[in-house]
């Protein structure tokens, strides 16, 4: 009885402590770039700017976009699975461990990861007599260990974060070089 409450009370709170970071939305502004008759480079971010004698020749170039992103539907399902849960009474634990060297986002994720990795490990040694349970125990166990690192990677502030960060910057950099030559 009290490893199937375990499971239950794991399975909502792995729902959410995992589902944190598994969708990743791509936000950007296709710019078209062609050459005129004097040999000038033009910018438009509309395909239908383009005269008619240069659309063959038109390159398509995609490029981060700087408006505010509106809430995923996995942070709507998030607070709805939280919701949940705190009318059964179970809390979602908010604190995190401050880990020098990592964002507080990666902190917290690193936090609730361990304390997944406790749960899943006392459900494996108290479930001694359903090895089902172990079994299903040990695969999360597994996962987590797979999706920590990928969420840590893609979290705000984390190293992906700081690859986009130098791409745009050194896209601009390339824009600002192709504007100021002749």
């Amino acid at each position: 009885m009290i490893v199937k409450l375990y499971c239950r009370a794991l399975c909502v709170w792995l729902c959410v402590v995992l589902g944190q970071g598994f969708v990743v939305e791509a936000w950007a502004t296709t710019i078209y770039s062609y050459i005129d008759e004097q040999g000038n480079l033009v910018y438009t971010d509309t395909l239908e700017t383009v005269p008619q004698k240069y659309r063959a020749k038109v390159k398509a170039h995609e490029q981060a976009d700087a408006v505010t992103k509106p809430p995923s539907t996995l942070q709507s399902v998030q607070e709805k699975i939280k919701a949940q849960a705190k009318n059964l009474g179970w809390g979602v634990p908010s604190g995190h461990l401050d880990v020098a060297g990592l964002t507080p986002e990666q902190s917290k994720i690193l936090t609730q990861a361990g304390l997944a990795a406790v749960v899943l490990l006392m459900i494996i040694f108290l479930s001694k007599n359903s090895p089902m349970v172990r079994l299903l125990a040990l695969g999360l166990l597994i996962v987590l260990g797979i999706g920590t690192p990928v969420l840590m990677y893609t979290s705000d502030g984390g190293p992906m974060d700081r690859m986009k960060e130098k791409t745009i910057a050194a896209g601009q950099a390339h824009q600002n070089r192709v504007q100021v030559s002749p």
